[in-house]
């Protein structure tokens, strides 16, 4: 899709073309990141996004960039000065810059901006940076839209962190303290974090410091944000299932019979693979199995597994729909694998995911 149909369908679409939602539909979905940028007026978002599409350009990644204006109430006109604002990216190929009015809408959203967010993913942008108008406390529609949600706050708000927490406060993934060379940058810290103290749900949003008009602290942002894309994208599709829980044992005879005998597991399968200096036996449980692992010598895997940790979980296994191209996805996002897909026990293809990227459990990816 050239950049023209891209302007003309992005048209076609804010003019509400039952035609052009259509075309997108029919679209692939794309990989893009979808940034929602809010906070109230004066933070520095036009700023902060004109700075991070700088940083992100400077990577070799692609932009879209959706910028809410407000439609006055009076004049039912909006000035669209994001562009303004933004102007050094206007002869970028790589940058494509769509500025639009609430006509009305309230939430700090477009009527068509998820429409457009959609159209911006599926024609291969990397990311979608969606600046919304000036908000307060209700005006939280980019959370349900967004995948990531940047708050942006100045120092010196005092009591307008406080009036607005029940709002925007609450849908932040990573908070940005924009303007952070003024006075109370750190007391505008410090009260974050005491209202996230009161409970923030699993995930604690991260806090950091910008000045967005030099570039300070952005690309600390940029890079918070491409590991949260590597994490969206290296999310398991539900079709990936446990194939098998891989335990190290010292001696299968000695092992089996507790399984065999306390706990019912009848064995399904024995044998030996030479390449991995490995005895196996299969156990089912439920719609997985359990595989007892013996080494053959001192020299296996297994063998030196129990010489440091001794007996116990050796390995997490997932089977998945198509292993090469899991594999091929991996190597992009700079996971380490120990070695290529080969052939294991029952002639299955599997490959390794280093504990060091998995938080320090090793993973088998299987060939369903």
């Amino acid at each position: 899709m050239t950049i023209r149909d891209l302007a003309r369908l992005a048209s076609a679409v804010e003019n509400g073309a039952p035609e052009a939602l259509e075309r997108i539909a029919a679209l692939p979905p794309g990989e893009g990141l979808i940034i929602g940028i809010t906070g109230p007026p004066g933070a520095g978002k036009s700023s902060l996004v004109d700075g991070l599409t700088a940083e992100f350009r400077q990577r070799g990644k692609t932009v879209a960039i959706i910028a809410v204006d407000p439609t006055s109430r009076v004049t039912h006109g909006a000035i669209l000065g994001d562009r303004i604002r933004m102007q050094r990216h206007h002869a970028d190929a790589g940058v494509f810059i769509r500025s639009m009015a609430t006509r009305g809408a309230s939430g700090g959203l477009a009527r068509t901006s998820a429409a457009l967010s959609r159209l911006f993913r599926a024609a291969g942008f990397d990311f979608i940076i969606i600046e919304t108008v000036g908000v307060g406390q209700d005006e939280i529609e980019i959370a349900s839209l967004a995948d990531v949600t940047v708050v942006v706050l100045v120092p010196g708000m005092g009591d307008d962190v406080q009036a607005i927490k029940a709002g925007i406060m609450e849908i932040a993934d990573i908070f940005v303290i924009n303007k952070a060379d003024r006075p109370g940058a750190q007391q505008t810290q410090r009260e974050i974090q005491a209202m996230l103290s009161l409970g923030h749900g699993a995930v604690v949003p991260v806090i950091l410091r910008t000045v967005a008009i030099d570039g300070t602290g952005v690309p600390e942002l940029a890079d918070e944000l491409q590991t949260r894309q590597r994490r969206l994208h290296l999310q398991p599709e539900q079709s990936w299932k446990v194939d098998h829980l891989g335990i190290a044992v010292r001696s299968l005879d000695e092992a089996l019979p507790f399984y065999e005998t306390s706990l019912g597991l009848p064995v399904l399968s024995r044998e030996t693979v030479e390449h991995e200096k490995v005895k196996v036996a299969m156990l089912p449980a439920g719609e997985a199995r359990v595989e007892l692992l013996e080494p053959l010598d001192a020299s296996s895997t297994i063998a030196r597994f129990l010489e440091k940790r001794g007996p116990g979980l050796h390995h997490v296994a997932m089977k998945v729909p198509d292993l090469p191209a899991t594999v091929s996805r991996l190597e992009s996002a700079g996971v380490r694998l120990l070695g290529k897909p080969q052939r294991g026990a029952g002639g299955h293809l599997y490959v390794f995911i280093h504990p060091a990227s998995t938080g320090g459990v090793l993973w088998e990816l299987i060939q369903e």
